[in-house]
């Protein structure tokens, strides 16, 4: 019996020692690659399931590399270093990897890395840590295997790609644990970050959370003479006085259509009539209806024809989403001279555009606008479009002078027909019959005018 024991005990001593000699192969060409890098990595040994770690030190940065405990895959990299205070609530994950119960995520204002990662941790510092070059040495990781956690950057480094992978997350690991100032940071991040989001983001980090300090101050005084007129805008919004002239700029800059809007809207009184129609005439000639929307309701609602007739070319020119903002646009005006080409708006082929000129003429209509809301309702499929349509003749008859309720009633969808009722003169409703039709009941005077 104690043969065979002493047999078994051997047979398991070759396997773990051949075992131990099969993963320490890769240690060799490991060690070499982080030489490479200036490291001089320790074997270990004693690790639990024969796994051994490769701990190094260089300069103040601690790494550790563990073989992967599945046969073919790369081995594990972790670093630590002396981060800034608070980095160990950051959490950084590839996006695939975002809880499903997460209500939002933090987006630092780069597409490229807010669609690779997802981040936690406290603002302030995340914004600061995470510039154009962090965001950079980030998604430069091959296989997006990179997770910050519990103060330790983590990756499975590829067979093919470990030398690539460690020298990636070293400059990464230097380049977080540089001494840091946030405030300082956000405001560099503010004026210099490639991205004009992630500029903004910065900016509005830093007016969250350190407003009225010298160094938000100067940070919105550099953010008016940003490259982006949305950061330029903001920063004119926040400060508020002195900023007439920027905002002047803005309204009358052909870059951004929702900035441009947005000045003249913050401008209000402080804009001359003339030179709202000067920025209104510029909107209209480069399709920016946001603009000139602004300046209509800016101005009163303007009745000038040419103004209109400049709306109503552009509803039949203009496609896709500046459709429904053209309509926006003639609404603000309030003048009847709006209604015709609303009227033509209702036979657009596009829906969305029907529903906001049937939503506007229900605000602007007058009863000439009743017969073709109603003819639309009983022709559409579109319960959207047919609500907007009832709805606006509901609306447009609490206008009419006069008017109390039920003199102007919809009847049901199979008869659709406008008439006068005989009830009392002038009152107007829908007739019950399907062959009723616009009729004026026969009176020994001339007939009322609709």
């Amino acid at each position: 019996m104690w043969e065979l024991l002493v047999y078994v005990a051997l047979g398991t001593g070759v396997n773990l020692w051949r075992e131990r000699r099969k993963r320490r192969l890769p240690f060799r060409e490991w060690k070499e690659a982080a030489a490479s890098l200036g490291l001089h990595l320790e074997e270990t040994s004693g690790s639990l399931r024969g796994q051994l770690r490769l701990p190094a030190r260089e300069e103040s940065i601690q790494v550790r590399i563990s073989p992967s405990r599945h046969s073919g895959q790369g081995p594990q990299i972790a670093i630590v270093a002396p981060w800034p205070r608070g980095f160990f609530h950051i959490r950084l994950r590839p996006a695939a990897e975002k809880p499903a119960e997460a209500a939002g995520a933090i987006e630092i204002g780069e597409d490229r890395f807010d669609q690779a990662f997802y981040v936690e941790g406290p603002a302030p510092l995340l914004f600061a840590l995470l510039d154009a070059e962090a965001r950079r040495l980030l998604i430069a990781v091959p296989e997006n295997a990179l997770r910050i956690a519990h103060g330790e950057l983590r990756a499975k480094a590829g067979l093919a790609s470990f030398t690539e992978t460690l020298r990636l997350l070293l400059d990464l690991a230097r380049h977080l644990s540089q001494p840091l100032d946030v405030a300082q940071r956000l405001a560099r991040n503010a004026r210099e970050d490639a991205s004009s989001e992630a500029r903004l983001r910065n900016l509005l980090v830093l007016v969250r959370e350190l407003p009225g300090e010298t160094v938000t101050r100067e940070a919105l005084r550099a953010a008016c003479t940003d490259p982006s007129p949305k950061v330029r805008l903001r920063a004119a919004e926040v400060l508020g006085a002195d900023t007439h002239s920027l905002l002047l700029e803005l309204a009358a800059s052909t870059e951004d259509d929702t900035a441009g809007a947005r000045a003249v809207a913050l401008l209000g009184r402080e804009l001359p009539p003339e030179r709202t129609r000067e920025i209104l005439g510029q909107a209209l000639r480069h399709s920016l209806f946001k603009t000139a929307r602004a300046c209509l309701e800016a101005l009163g609602g303007s009745s000038d024809p040419a103004d209109i007739d400049l709306l109503a070319k552009a509803l039949m020119r203009e496609t896709g989403d500046r459709l429904a903002t053209v309509v926006q646009a003639l609404e603000a005006t309030h003048s009847p001279a709006a209604e015709p080409p609303l009227l033509a708006a209702l036979r657009h082929i596009r829906t969305d555009v029907r529903v906001a000129a049937a939503r506007t003429l229900g605000r602007i209509g007058t009863a000439a606008a009743v017969l073709p809301l109603q003819e639309t309702a009983a022709q559409t499929r579109e319960q959207d479009l047919r609500r907007a349509a009832l709805q606006a003749v509901a609306e447009i008859q609490s206008r009419l002078p006069g008017a109390s309720p039920g003199q102007l009633s919809l009847a049901p969808p199979d008869a659709g027909q406008l008439s006068l009722a005989e009830t009392e003169a002038g009152q107007l409703s829908l007739a019950d019959a399907a062959s009723g039709q616009l009729s004026i009941p026969p009176e020994s005077g001339p007939p009322r005018p609709v």
